[in-house]
């Protein structure tokens, strides 16, 4: 039995948001152990399975330095 598989719109938004989610932990939890932004790029890369592309814009977007 073959079939197509239709993943909806809310399907969609629901897993970047999950990846978006996680990419922002490792980020967070990458900084707080003293990782330098080549490894959390790396991290992401391995651990998410995205573009360095999509990783570095994680970056930008949630790697907050604390002071």
């Amino acid at each position: 039995m073959g079939g197509i598989v239709i993943e909806t719109e809310s399907e969609k938004l629901f897993r970047k948001g999950r990846a978006e989610g996680r990419a922002e932990e490792i980020i967070g939890m990458g900084q707080e152990f003293g990782l330098d932004d080549t490894a959390i790029l790396k991290r992401l890369q391995e651990k998410t399975g995205i573009s360095l592309e999509t990783a570095t814009a994680y970056l930008e977007r949630y790697g907050r330095r604390l002071v």
